[in-house]
């Protein structure tokens, strides 16, 4: 053969060597249907993935987060895991943690090879995050736990969201205030409202960068479904997210939410409460998140959220070493 030629292949070769292929997968959570829900993209193996090289994969995914599993990296966690947007690393996200461990269930990864419950603690940017898959013959279901919010009143931002979400004042719910943690909760009377909010992102986007805020979940009591308590959208342009289609880590602080503002009071039983959000309807995503408190005392001790999820990709993604 022609040195040349020999040269040519050997270094097409080489370039090809340089490349890695990564195992991942594409999964619509808080629902079983495909197609709706909240997309997030699961890579199993992240071990040896550089910061960059996960902020380049979910930007290449362009789904609203992408989680990578990881080895646990503090004493007392299973596993650990990263969540990227787009833009950015998040330190939560509830919808691809519920993907993440679908996928790890619909693959027997982490002992998960029979029916049955499985509990996990996830070692995140927000701390151990307690989980528990309940796994079935026909599909599994993720449940996790979130620290139990302290709410800041800020009825001071109500005409601000009036100019950004193009609301009236008549709009808003006067039972209800206007609270925050690093998310901002802003209550309105009717669903109609809900469907037809449309924010100003880029005024939106400033408002919460300069609050230090990560999103906004407008939300009303009157919902589609007559077992659903609460129906919401929730909006994160700052961090890359114009509308997040199901919102895990939004819809567990509402719930709370909800009790200390005496609208779940009919709903106790036995010291806890379990109730279902509705998001994505408006935007054609529909999804279903439980959610569950305890109670003692008159006080949330604990909040979980969870629901199923439905695998719709799974393939491989070439990377640059």
């Amino acid at each position: 053969m022609n040195p040349e030629r020999i040269s040519k292949l050997s270094s097409l070769h080489s370039q090809v060597k340089e490349h890695r292929r990564i195992t991942i997968k594409q999964v619509d959570a808080f629902t079983d249907t495909p197609l709706m829900g909240n997309p997030a993209g699961v890579v199993l193996n992240a071990q040896g993935l550089s910061e960059q090289q996960m902020q380049a994969i979910a930007r290449e995914m362009a789904v609203p987060e992408t989680a990578f599993i990881l080895p646990a990296s503090k004493p007392g966690a299973d596993l650990r895991i990263r969540w990227f947007t787009s833009e950015t690393e998040v330190p939560l996200c509830g919808h691809a943690t519920v993907a993440s461990f679908h996928v790890m269930a619909e693959e027997g990864l982490e002992d998960m090879t029979e029916p049955g419950s499985y509990s996990f603690n996830v070692d995140t940017l927000s701390g151990i995050l307690p989980v528990r898959v309940d796994k079935l013959v026909s599909h599994s279901e993720v449940h996790f736990g979130l620290p139990v919010p302290e709410f800041l009143r800020a009825g001071q931002f109500k005409l601000d969201l009036m100019r950004i979400l193009n609301i009236t004042l008549e709009e808003f719910d006067p039972r209800l205030q206007i609270v925050m943690t690093d998310h901002l909760y802003v209550p309105v009377r009717r669903l109609h409202t809900i469907f037809a909010v449309k924010p100003n992102f880029f005024a939106l986007s400033q408002f919460l960068v300069n609050r230090k805020l990560l999103g906004v979940s407008v939300f009303t009591t009157e919902t589609i479904e007559r077992k659903s308590a609460v129906h919401s959208r929730f909006f994160a342009p700052s961090i890359g997210i114009n509308e997040d289609p199901v919102t895990g880590s939004a819809n567990g602080p509402l719930g709370v939410y909800l009790f200390e503002q005496g609208v779940l009071d009919d709903k106790i039983m036995a010291d806890s409460i379990t109730i279902i959000g509705e998001q994505g309807d408006v935007i054609g995503r529909k999804g279903r998140v439980t959610i569950h408190l305890t109670i003692q005392n008159k006080t949330v001790k604990s909040v979980s959220v969870g629901g199923r999820a439905i695998t719709t990709i799974d393939g491989e993604m070439v990377i640059p070493s």
